[in-house]
């Protein structure tokens, strides 16, 4: 029931916000755009937000949270604010290490989603992303021999970033973003930099 409230404030603000944005787009005249298909490619860091019980865990060892992270994106623009794509990546939500008297051993739980993504522009230079779709989760154990496990789990992602415009088709972005695969309750906040490439457009 909380949620369920909590869920209708954000919508009511999100949908008050595009009002608003939508109401001073029409004073000011936009630059008439060309429908193009843009790649966005990069990488940087990730951190698990997640919490994992290490209590629970019979052989005791560090957690590292850490992990490097990459993404590939294509958006397709419209003449519209309102953009669509498909994006995929790869992360390291965790990896665990064990040391006894018996030798090393880790436990990686790799990450990478496949999701539809939406994209509107909010300010000039700044976008804000969000998506949806699944991630194919592959665990690694790797103690006193291998075992790998793999599953497919609902999620989703939101994204913010700043976009510095180097010529008429290539641009630089810092972009921060959330990844939530919300089935298996894993998640991870990750600040990635990006090449941002307009592939084809339309003259």
């Amino acid at each position: 029931m909380y949620s369920s409230k909590l869920l209708l404030c954000v919508v009511m603000l999100v949908s008050f916000n595009i009002s608003t944005a939508q109401q001073k787009v029409k004073k000011e005249r936009l630059p008439r755009r060309k429908p193009s298909f843009v790649l966005h490619a990069g990488g940087g860091m990730s951190y698990y937000t997640a919490g994992i019980s290490q209590t629970s865990v019979a052989i005791p060892g560090t957690l590292n949270k850490w992990s490097p992270a990459a993404t590939l994106r294509l958006m397709w623009y419209p003449r519209y604010r309102l953009r669509l794509g498909i994006e995929s990546g790869i992360a390291n939500f965790y990896r665990y290490n064990v040391r006894d008297p018996d030798g090393e051993g880790k436990v990686t739980l790799q990450a990478v989603p496949v999701l539809v993504v939406w994209n509107m522009q909010v300010r000039p230079r700044w976008n804000i992303y969000a998506g949806f779709g699944s991630y194919f989760l592959t665990s690694w154990l790797d103690y006193r021999g291998k075992v790998r496990s793999t599953d497919v789990v609902l999620g989703s992602n939101v994204a913010v970033s700043y976009t510095q415009p180097i010529n008429r088709r290539v641009s630089a972005a810092a972009e921060i973003k959330l990844m939530n695969a919300f089935e298996t309750k894993d998640a991870a906040l990750t600040l990635q930099l990006h090449f941002v490439w307009k592939v084809f457009q339309w003259d």
